[in-house]
């Protein structure tokens, strides 16, 4: 059972609301291929306002999916949004680094290209991910292009599409023909992020991808980022009925673009600091957002995206640590599907740190054991051995133990649990220092997955004749 904080009352109370905005309010659509979508199916509209009845959503939601399986290159790396577990994957667009040595520094390419290979190796980053960093070295106009290009090449999971505008989308998906073959149809082969704008908006730039995606049936996350107290209203009851409302004009214009396009209903919302202004992502009414978040999608029949190893702080140190494990463990405990930002995040999605990335890969192990529950069965009951080994005796000798001890518990690869004396010998090493020792040897040791000539050579062709 997921952890719940809104009665069905309340939910209902919400979702009476947000029909009521989108009735009476609206939300801006400023983009003609959405606004035609909307009108060839009766709904009303005025200029770039877009008006829905409660039965028009509903009748839209209808042909969304409640699960799909977004296909990665390496076969047995697909993921299943929806599927009963959380898919994890990076931080997405943080515009700086956090270098442990050197501080605050603005990301390269080359950056992108580790962490793209670091992605690859963690053991619980379900995806290679999307736009971790903005790179400042390489072009604006064709970033998006480089870094589709190192997931391709470097990784093997499944990866996250570009969103930028309909250029973005179109390159997501000529290169994801080269890489799967020019027949997609029907098959999931990215996902891409949608952001709205709150209050009861969206942004040409997102709605172009999203028409882009949604005509060819590839996968979009709509989701939103409203500030209570700035871009929503200060009480998290009217944020929520705020962000719903947008979100589900959002889930009902792929449905009337091509019913059956994979839709997941996402929110970032949280708090602002009313003493500062700031975005609030470590605050714990960002969890109480993320739970209702999650049952509201419940209620709609709707995957959900929410949540991540979140933080205010600036650097990996102990905020980091209580505030991203507060994130994350309530993300899956609620039942989140997909998880963005479920590792590498500071300073309230402004940076991302390489250290990070790993401590918090580490913390999506423990999370995930935690959520697995205990295995109640006559061997795991172990009966036969307790009554052999009797009052006072010891278990480590015995074959139960022995066939399980490799496998039964989680074991950290970051965690230090040699004693303090090892610890004092070794040099009084951080958590950092042992998380940058392995994200270096992560890059140092890495290997390209296997992919055929023919494909990367017509991978690199593209990109040179894009970024030329």
């Amino acid at each position: 059972m997921f952890h719940e904080i809104l009665s069905k009352k309340h939910i209902q109370q919400i979702h009476d609301t947000s029909m009521k905005l989108l009735q009476n309010v609206g939300v801006e659509f400023p983009y003609e291929p959405a606004l035609a979508a909307f009108q060839k199916h009766g709904v009303k509209t005025d200029g770039q306002r877009v008006y829905l009845s409660e039965d028009q959503v509903l009748k839209a939601l209808v042909s969304a999916p409640k699960q799909f399986t977004i296909q990665a290159r390496n076969p047995e790396r697909g993921v299943t949004v929806g599927g009963g577990s959380p898919v994890l994957a990076p931080g997405y667009g943080a515009p700086f680094l956090v270098d442990s040595e050197l501080g605050k520094r603005a990301p390269t390419m080359e950056d992108y290209v580790n962490l793209v290979k670091i992605a690859h190796n963690l053991p619980n980053q379900d995806m290679s991910g999307h736009l971790i960093v903005e790179p400042g070295d390489v072009s604006a106009r064709t970033a998006h292009v480089q870094m589709l290009y190192a997931h391709m090449v470097h990784s093997d999971k499944a990866f996250i599409g570009s969103a930028a505008g309909k250029t973005g989308a179109q390159d997501t998906m000529a290169m994801a023909r080269i890489l799967f073959g020019e027949d997609l149809k029907d098959k999931a082969v990215c996902i891409s992020l949608i952001n709205s704008l709150t209050p009861l908006g969206y942004s040409t730039e997102m709605l172009e991808a999203l028409v882009e995606f949604a005509t060819v049936r590839q996968p979009v996350a709509i989701a939103a980022l409203a500030m209570a107290g700035s871009t929503a209203p200060i009480t998290l009851a009217g944020t929520l009925a705020t962000q719903t409302a947008e979100l589900l004009a959002g889930v009902a214009l792929t449905q009337l673009i091509n019913p059956g396009t994979p839709v997941v209903f996402g929110s970032t919302s949280t708090n602002i600091d009313m003493r500062t202004g700031a975005l609030a992502i470590g605050s714990p009414e960002l969890s109480q957002m993320i739970v209702a978040h999650a049952q509201l999608a419940r209620f709609y029949k709707l995957p959900s995206r929410s949540g991540g190893a979140l933080t205010d702080a600036n650097y990996p140190d102990a905020q980091a640590s209580f505030e991203s494990m507060l994130g994350l463990l309530t993300t899956v405990n609620a039942g989140v599907d997909f998880v963005l930002h479920a590792g590498g995040i500071l300073s309230s999605y402004l940076a991302f740190s390489y250290e990070k990335f790993v401590l918090d890969d580490e913390m999506c192990g423990m999370v995930r054991r935690l959520h697995q529950g205990i295995a109640v069965t006559p061997d795991t009951l172990a009966y036969e051995v307790i009554a052999n080994v009797g009052p006072g005796g010891n278990y480590l000798a015995e074959m139960h133990t022995v066939k399980r001890c490799r496998k039964e518990f989680w074991t950290p690869d970051l965690c230090d649990r040699g004693g303090l004396e090892a610890w004092i010998q070794a040099g009084m090493p951080t958590a950092v220092d042992r998380a940058r020792q392995r994200w270096q040897k992560l890059v140092a040791e890495h290997q390209d997955p296997a992919l055929d000539e023919t494909t990367a050579r017509q991978l690199k062709e593209y990109v040179e004749a894009r970024t030329s």
